[in-house]
């Protein structure tokens, strides 16, 4: 099968298939709906059912007019001569692998995927594969994260520390994936919250998918909530925090780094991503029994090369993407 690593994504030529193209395209894979994978509108979308619910509130009428194929897991479906699958990968909701066998191959694409069972979602399923192009936003051995009932276990204590201090408890947090995770921890240990608005306009799709969140308020920027606030850390900057009114935590896989602290402002770092860590990469790569190996997104070079000594036809063909808060 002819795969093709292009500055607008990745090209699979003999299905005139673009996998989480960066520009419109006639036919797109979108394995998440995160802005890096899912920023652009295309002609044909295949996606699961959650990705497109998140997909359609971020591109609203700019769909009108596109085919939008929901593709519900495990069952397969023909794309010219093909059999593609997609399976769970446990980052954001929705979020899905893709297997497509194709003339005796079977070529799997994970886009973000973890090991890790996530606080709202479906677990990974682990899936055997011939060629393997795998994501390494954190391909380092530096990166380790929490499970989730550590991850709960920290920002249920951290918040309601705070509120007990009589201050308020902000939880930086991806606007899509980790924040609604925040949000439902908290609402389900019976602490109040606030959100974000970008980040409240996704909280209907997660509560409609099984991960309800009684109880909290979107939050209008005015004051200061006698609530936990969940904020993505792009506002950060423009969002007036009295330093001694709040307590500020960091929850995000960029929260291993030493310089985390200084970069958000945050006293507390929560280590707890929606990526695979080192070692989950290299259990998922070994699950997978590829041979072949392309590595794309983060530390791909370092990681490619660890996977060489492992025996791996391991290659990088990507240029690198710059670390971003999505982690």
């Amino acid at each position: 099968m002819r795969v093709e690593f292009t500055g607008q994504g990745i090209y699979l030529a003999d299905l005139d298939l673009w996998l989480d193209p960066h520009h419109r395209q006639r036919r797109a894979w979108i394995s998440h709906a995160h802005r890096d994978h899912a920023g652009a509108v295309h002609e044909e979308v295949y996606a699961t059912a959650e990705t497109l619910a998140l997909y359609r509130i971020q591109h609203g009428g700019a769909l009108e007019g596109a085919a939008l194929r929901a593709v519900p897991f495990g069952q397969s479906w023909e794309l010219c001569g093909a059999r593609l699958t997609a399976y769970p990968a446990a980052h954001v909701l929705g979020a899905a692998q893709l297997l497509v066998q194709w003339r005796g191959l079977r070529l799997l694409y994970t886009g973000d995927v973890k090991l890790l069972p996530p606080l709202c979602g479906r677990p990974t399923e682990t899936v055997r594969a011939d060629r393997l192009i795998v994501e390494s936003t954190f391909g380092l051995p530096i990166f380790h994260f929490l499970t989730r009932e550590q991850a709960r276990e920290r920002i249920v204590a951290f918040a309601r520390c705070a509120l007990e201090e009589g201050r308020c408890p902000v939880l930086l947090a991806h606007e899509l994936g980790r924040a609604q995770e925040v949000a439902h921890v908290l609402c389900q240990a019976g602490v109040p919250v606030a959100v974000h608005p970008a980040a409240a306009r996704y909280l209907p799709v997660y509560a409609e998918a099984g991960f309800p969140m009684p109880g909290w308020d979107e939050w209008n920027g005015s004051a200061l909530p006698e609530a936990a606030l969940v904020l993505p850390p792009r506002f950060r900057a423009s969002v007036q925090l009295p330093r001694r009114r709040v307590r500020i935590a960091y929850v995000s896989g960029w929260a291993a780094l030493d310089n985390a602290r200084a970069r958000t402002g945050a006293e507390e770092l929560i280590p707890y991503s929606d990526h695979a860590g080192f070692e989950e990469l290299l259990e998922l790569v070994e699950a997978t029994g590829a041979r072949e190996v392309d590595v794309v997104h983060g530390y791909t070079g370092a990681f490619a090369r660890i996977l060489t000594l492992r025996g791996k036809l391991a290659r990088a063909p990507e240029r690198p993407r710059p670390e971003g808060e999505n982690g």
